[in-house]
């Protein structure tokens, strides 16, 4: 297979796999299980799994405390953002959820223009008025309006994944996509647990029958790790920026299983909204070329000083 074809295979499975993660959520709630705990169990489940590849590929763990407070922030963001997400699908349909998700190039562009000073283009404009005219229809989409407190928490997770982008590709901790994954997974873990331990009508659930423990494994598996590491073919083969593009699967794959498997209906405004939204994000995604960037590290070794250049990528997904 030519590194082209393999890069664009890989990266629409990437963006499947982790538009199924809205789906296998409601499943695993039908059995009882709040956001956080199945947001706790996801998470478990994928470090167990995600260590034997850093072990694998001979990755310490170990990371210098300085290095874990530039990426605590960051961590922070990344964790709260799947707990809004989790959480809204308890009040609005999850293929709109994971479409009013997909706004967070939007507020990546915002962030940078705001706080960075980044000059703000015309395309910039367009793609922000597409997309909030297509949020404003899917309004409309669901029988008596969009769940007012479900729209927050959509937007509020798409906004703090914006944030975590932002933190993550303006440090310079020179880092590996499976190691840095591994801590996103770690504060992931923490957050859900202290939002379990803290919030009054929560406590901590555990799996009884198969099926939950499958849900569980499959929830760790195929939205985190297999994405992760198609994630990574993706953007080693055809670059971030046409791996970003491809990730419009993502909010697809989310409405066409929730219309199959929970029947939601596909409306005209539905349909429309998706349509808007996804050209507003791709005129910012397909405008902004994030390139590669190169860091000179300085390894002392046998009181030698080696000078070596990393590579890092913009990220879009984890």
């Amino acid at each position: 297979m030519n590194t082209q074809l393999k890069g664009s295979v890989a990266g629409m499975l990437s963006a499947a796999c982790y538009g199924s993660s809205p789906i296998l959520a409601l499943l695993l709630y039908r059995y009882g299980f709040d956001a956080a705990n199945a947001l706790l169990y996801r998470y478990l489940c994928a470090l167990v799994l995600i260590l034997p590849l850093l072990w694998w590929r001979r990755e310490k763990l170990r990371l210098p405390l300085k290095d874990l407070k530039c990426l605590a922030l960051p961590g922070i963001c990344f964790a709260l953002s799947t707990l809004f997400y989790f959480i809204s699908f308890g009040y609005m349909n999850a293929g709109i959820s994971a479409t009013i998700l997909f706004l967070y190039p939007i507020f990546t562009a915002l962030i940078m223009v705001i706080v960075y000073h980044e000059k703000l283009s015309l395309s910039m404009m367009l793609a922000i008025a597409l997309s909030f005219a297509g949020v404003a229809l899917l309004h409309g989409a669901e029988e008596g309006g969009m769940s007012l407190i479900g729209t927050i928490l959509a937007i509020a997770s798409a906004f703090t994944y914006a944030l975590y982008i932002v933190g993550i590709n303006r440090t310079h901790i020179v880092i590996s996509n499976e190691k840095l994954t591994c801590y996103l997974i770690l504060f992931s873990v923490l957050i859900s647990g202290l939002y379990i331990l803290t919030a009054p009508a929560l406590h901590l659930q555990w799996p009884h029958v198969p099926q939950e423990y499958g849900l569980i494994f499959i929830l760790g598996l195929v939205p985190t790790i297999f994405s992760l590491v198609l994630l990574n073919i993706a953007v080693e083969s055809i670059g971030s920026t046409m791996t970003a593009v491809l990730g419009a699967l993502e909010p697809l794959t989310a409405v066409a299983l929730s219309a199959l498997i929970f029947h939601e209906p596909l409306t005209f405004n539905l349909i429309m909204g998706i349509v808007l939204i996804l050209c507003g994000v791709l005129i910012v995604i397909v405008g902004r070329r994030f390139r590669a960037t190169k860091y000179r590290v300085i390894i002392k070794r046998l009181n030698q000083v080696i000078y070596r250049s990393m590579h890092r990528r913009w990220r879009w997904k984890s």
